[in-house]
């Protein structure tokens, strides 16, 4: 039992020494997409958490209300890897802004904020900017294990976020 103290106190002063050693760190990722629908179209899409298993491959399920103030349940797919994460959504202005805050235990060593940002472009279709902040003491440790494969969803997000806007673009032009 002794040894097993030992590596868990070992594991709490490790941590603790590098939320002092490090206590500005933040990093970000940011994608863009041009999607070819509106921004009413796109905005549809995205703000419908209950049909996200039908086109969206990052965050397969999302569950709360899209209310500032709000928390909503993601379900992140990492690669092969899935969390479960809590945010609180801190900007919801329609058709052009979704944001959320990750909350919870973790959120005071790094914490994630996630903004979607839509922009009607001349030609009537959008430009969606993701972007994504990671701060906190252990946010260069999640960027060490997770940067890569949070790109990879922002893109595949987006991506998949476009291909079904657009369907629905094109249903209702028919």
């Amino acid at each position: 039992m002794r040894p097993l103290i030992a590596a868990v106190l070992s594991g709490v002063a490790l941590i603790a020494a590098c939320a002092v050693a490090s206590p500005l760190a933040r990093w970000d990722v940011e994608h863009e997409q041009a999607i070819a629908a509106a921004p009413e179209v796109v905005w549809q899409v995205l703000v419908d958490l209950a049909h996200y298993p039908e086109w969206n491959p990052y965050s397969r399920r999302v569950e709360g209300a899209l209310r500032v103030g709000d928390l909503v349940r993601v379900e992140a797919h990492l690669g092969g890897e899935m969390r479960l994460v809590e945010n609180r959504v801190t900007r919801l202005e329609a058709p052009r802004a979704l944001c959320w805050q990750s909350e919870g235990w973790y959120a005071r060593l790094a914490r994630g904020t996630r903004c979607r940002h839509l922009n009607a472009l001349p030609d009537g279709s959008t430009r969606l900017r993701h972007h994504e902040v990671m701060d906190g003491p252990l946010a260069w440790l999640i960027e060490r294990l997770y940067r890569p494969r949070i790109e990879a969803g922002l893109r595949g997000e987006d991506g998949a976020l476009a291909a079904a806007a657009e369907a629905v673009e094109e249903a209702r032009a028919r």
